[in-house]
């Protein structure tokens, strides 16, 4: 199960990240960016895997500008996040390319399956944390 980051834990982790209280432009535009990524029709999920979601996410929280500034930051802090919570390391590349994805995101709007190859170049497989891959008897 892939969890997802919540609105109001979204606004927390920007305010604590950038020292400063994000305004919000539209508190719905956040609530439907955020959700995005697990959206589904039919019982089939959209967005299947967390590249894809989070690739979703991206493009939603800066096509949609839920907030008054900072809608770029929030879409990074929030895609790093959501990885790092479901088990990804931190992401490699430099922080010059991370801002570029981001980026190229707002201004180009790419296709999602672009987007979600470029994230996973940078946050690959998740690690598993089981007992049996950490040599602990289970």
């Amino acid at each position: 199960m892939i969890h997802l980051v919540p609105p109001h834990i979204a606004l927390r982790m920007f305010e604590v990240a950038e020292r400063i209280r994000p305004v919000v432009r539209d508190l719905g535009l956040l609530e439907a960016s955020l959700s995005r990524a697990s959206m589904t029709s039919y019982g089939q999920e959209l967005y299947p895997g967390i590249h894809l979601k989070m690739a979703a996410t991206l493009d939603s929280v800066n096509r949609n500008h839920p907030l008054v500034d900072g809608n770029k930051r929030l879409s990074w802090i929030v895609v790093a996040a959501t990885y790092r919570v479901n088990g990804h390391p931190d992401p490699v590349g430099t922080v010059d390319e991370h801002e570029s994805l981001v980026l190229e995101v707002a201004s180009d709007h790419p296709e999602l399956d672009r987007i979600a190859e470029q994230l996973e170049s940078m946050f690959g497989a998740a690690e598993d944390t089981s007992d049996a891959q950490a040599g602990r008897p289970t």
